[in-house]
């Protein structure tokens, strides 16, 4: 299903037949720049890489979006400490228990923890949430929010590099960071890639299971920016990340720098994540998949996306998932003693997803997120500028949708409520010179603990 191509365009690295692989097939990676010898992607697949000079670099700020436990913070409030940058953590809603003593080992002002109320919108944050789709996923809505906030903390701060980091990425210290911040000066993009357990969809861990050798591609889980040249956003669908760079992929301005790890999880516990998946994984695998075509080009991109919004384009796309699925279902390594096994309930719960989309479903998608694009770029164009997180969310209007973490009431909260449980434990005395400890306890659970 090769698109029509304009004359000046050729489709770049082929199979044996001549045709360029198919989707789902492409090895996404071919697309990175590489910046060093000791990248993931190099020479030895096949791409055909540019090496980069590597000039003294330093880290702004670290963005974690996260909405697990405050522990899961630590390894990110050192990584920050070791580099002398601001750390922002984003949670939803309100914080974890414990996260003012995760905090307190970073350096004072160094570190904010943001927390997003899930009934509150804002026209930046929330740009994208009327973009059309029949089964739309709290999670990616979540994610999407959380860092389209840390690009407008970053472009407004004036930061020019930034790593979004989640916080189940694990074997990354201070030297990798900085190399790979060093590639900044060149790409407004650079991924570390995830390697080991992979950060994949659910088809994608179960494609690893049936067999496939496919690299895993860069993802927003450890991925540095600068926010003064980024021309996308998140949008509210699996594959976000991919999707706020892909503007970036198709001017060859994706570069990957070096390893990281993360921590395992568990793919298949339920059948509905594979169903939110599908949308998402289908869009941004036919995405990839004619920027690999077409190649990197700077032309509009109208131009450049019209076979994206052309139905017959995604009526392709669709039929051959549906074929990698069927053929998935059919896989013996997914398959036990004659039962169902979860990978294989997923994947026929991913299948009967596929079977439920159609083309046009696609196309609105696509005609609605360009205009987003147009949108986002002139908004943040006249972004003011300020000095400080808090200022940031002041000058934005962001105060109805953003809590900032208070680590000195939360300290005091703290402390009272240690004192009370002490006290309400204790057998108080009678002595007439403990007469005033009612008021004493009346003040511990009145004032201090406000």
């Amino acid at each position: 299903m090769t698109p029509t191509m304009p004359d000046s365009t050729t489709s770049r690295d082929v199979e044996g037949d001549g045709e360029p692989p198919r989707p789902f097939h492409l090895e996404y990676a071919l697309l990175l720049k590489t910046g060093s010898p000791g990248a993931a992607t190099g020479t030895e697949s096949g791409a055909r890489t540019h090496q980069i000079p590597h000039t003294t670099g330093t880290i702004d700020a670290i963005i974690v979006p996260t909405i697990r436990s405050a522990e899961q913070l630590r390894p990110a409030v050192r990584l920050a400490s070791q580099l002398r940058c601001q750390l922002v953590a984003l949670y939803t809603g309100k914080f974890p228990d414990g996260l003012s003593e995760i905090l307190a080992s970073a350096s004072p002002g160094q570190a904010a923890a943001l927390a997003l109320r899930t009934e509150a919108g804002h026209r930046l944050l929330d740009l994208a949430s009327a973009i059309p789709q029949s089964r739309p996923s709290a999670c990616a809505l979540d994610i999407s929010r959380k860092r389209n906030l840390g690009l407008l903390i970053g472009r407004s701060c004036g930061w020019s590099r930034m790593l979004f980091l989640d916080d189940d990425i694990r074997r990354l210290n201070v030297e990798k960071v900085t190399s790979a911040a060093t590639l900044l000066s060149q790409y407004p993009v650079v991924g570390l890639q995830v390697t080991g357990f992979p950060d994949a969809s659910v088809v994608g861990h179960a494609r690893r299971m049936a067999g496939s050798k496919s690299k895993p591609f860069i993802s927003g889980g450890s991925m540095l920016v600068d926010p003064q040249r980024m021309r996308g956003f998140f949008p509210p669908v699996y594959h976000e990340d991919w999707l706020c760079i892909m503007d970036h992929l198709r001017r060859g301005e994706v570069a990957i720098a070096d390893r990281v790890a993360q921590l395992r999880y568990q793919p298949f516990t339920t059948k509905a994540r594979a169903q939110l998946e599908e949308f998402g994984d289908i869009l941004a695998s036919g995405l990839l998949w004619l920027v690999h075509v077409k190649g990197n080009s700077s032309m509009d991109e109208q131009s450049y996306w019209r076979e994206a919004i052309d139905q017959q384009f995604w009526h392709d796309i669709l039929n051959q998932r549906a074929k990698l699925l069927a053929d998935l279902a059919k896989n013996p390594e997914l398959i036990r003693d004659d039962h169902e096994t979860l990978p294989l309930q997923s994947i026929r719960a991913a299948r009967r997803r596929c079977d439920e989309l159609s083309s046009g479903e696609f196309v609105s998608f696509m005609e609605k997120w360009l205009a987003n694009l147009t949108t986002w770029r002139t908004r943040l164009a006249g972004l003011p500028r300020a000095g400080s997180v808090s200022k940031v969310l002041a000058e934005l209007g962001l105060q109805h949708v953003v809590t900032i973490h208070d680590e000195r009431r939360s300290l005091a909260r703290a402390a009272a409520s240690k004192i009370r449980s002490t006290m309400d434990a204790a057998e108080l005395p009678k002595p007439r010179h403990l007469a005033g400890l009612p008021v004493l306890r009346r003040f511990v659970r009145g004032g201090l603990a406000r």
